[in-house]
């Protein structure tokens, strides 16, 4: 019992060090870049000027493509109450958009802390826990977790989905992976496509038992945010659905730049998993993991044959390749008493977190010096009062 209670204490500081490290992330890199603008500026006017859609920025700024209103809608709803109170104190809309952001980091920090609950009961604790360390260590997944992007709208609903997956419970898999396809990211269809595709290999679940779920979860997704989005953008719109025949079909985004075609491999994935990637062979020798290496892999293969390539396009990896590195490096660990060869590896191991850390710190540094344009307004109007008119010419 007294055991079982300790467990329970160490996962709960797991929990508190993993939300603190999200905030700290998020405060010292407070300022957007125009991916994030979409998304921030919705959430702006859901919560400032609510039914009075002429107002919404998006009818003057639409960008190059139209993004659904369902994840800035939820955001607003979640951090209503409190952008209120900042609001009849009079305090700086600044600090609405680190509530706003750090409501979206809250949720994707829930959708991995149920991950951990599920790696806890199919891999041990001492997984867990490592699987907790990495993730703390690594610079991208915190960083990104309160970043407006639609990648990071999806993420969490990813992950629980894919702890759904883990847990075999395929109804509840496939209602968040249609919403997360639908509204969110179309491309996502391969990674949670690839996981379905396994089960029904395995004879886990039947092609029956899919179409029970995927047809009224697909029209429940595609109404809603068609039903939604067609309000705020004035016409009959389905936005994942434009964004995917401009990106993917018509190759629009490769006007953005292009990368060769395993860039995500030797690029992207040393950077986004530091020291840990060397983990990964050691915890893909546990055949447990090899389910889940391949729609991992599966997905950052065969999503590599789009030319334009970005980190966050495949963030939603991450979380699982941090599992195959934490079971890696708790083969070390729980043999730490068994040789001397195991007591150097489980120094590796722990350096290897330091490390880490180490290289998060450098790169959160150059990371809040990176968004000038942010510091440039902040001086403006620390400079300027807010009741100043027009210049004169």
């Amino acid at each position: 019992m007294a055991e079982k209670s300790r467990d329970v204490q160490r996962e709960r500081l797991l929990l508190v060090l993993l939300v603190l490290l999200a905030s700290l992330h998020l405060m010292i890199c407070p300022f957007t870049k125009v991916e994030e603008s979409f998304n921030m500026q919705a959430a702006h006017d859901l919560l400032y000027h609510r039914l009075r859609l002429d107002k919404y920025d998006h009818h003057e700024f639409p960008g190059v493509v139209p993004r659904t209103f369902v994840g800035p809608l939820f955001l607003s709803l979640l951090s209503a109450p409190a952008a209120s109170i900042l609001s009849v104190l009079g305090v700086s809309k600044f600090y609405s958009q680190l509530l706003v952001r750090g409501c979206l980091g809250l949720c994707v920090i829930y959708a991995l802390w149920k991950l951990q609950k599920e790696v806890r009961k199919q891999f041990g604790s001492t997984v867990a826990s490592f699987y907790c360390w990495i993730s703390a260590t690594q610079f991208h997944l915190l960083f990104y977790c309160s970043r407006t992007l639609p990648n990071i709208f999806a993420f969490p609903i990813v992950i629980l989905a894919f702890t759904a997956w883990m847990k075999q419970n395929y109804g509840s898999f496939i209602w968040l992976s249609a919403l997360s396809i639908i509204v969110f990211r179309s491309e996502l269809c391969i990674f949670l496509g690839l996981m379905l595709l396994l089960s029904l290999v395995n004879h886990r679940i039947s092609i029956f038992e899919i179409l029970c779920h995927a047809v009224p979860a697909g029209l429940v997704w595609l109404g809603l945010t068609v039903c939604v989005d067609s309000i705020f953008w004035r016409r009959l719109l389905w936005p994942e659905g434009e964004v995917l025949w401009y990106n993917t079909v018509l190759n629009k985004s490769s006007k953005w730049g292009t990368s060769p075609f395993f860039w995500y491999f030797y690029s992207v994935l040393p950077r986004a998993l530091g020291c840990s990637i060397t983990f990964l062979p050691l915890g893909a020798r546990d055949r447990r993991s090899w389910r889940l290496l391949f729609p991992t892999f599966g997905f950052i293969f065969l999503y590599s044959f789009l030319p334009h390539k970005e980190l966050r396009f495949i963030i939603y990896t991450f979380p699982v390749l941090n599992i195959i590195a934490a079971i890696g490096c708790s083969s070390i660990m729980i043999n730490y008493r068994k040789s001397v060869l195991y007591k150097l590896g489980s120094l590796i191991v722990i350096t290897h977190l330091l490390v880490n850390a180490c290289y998060t710190g450098i790169l959160l540094y150059a990371s809040h010096h990176n968004y000038p344009g942010g510091v440039a307004m902040q001086k403006l109007h620390e400079t300027v009062p807010p009741a100043t008119g027009p210049l004169p010419c």
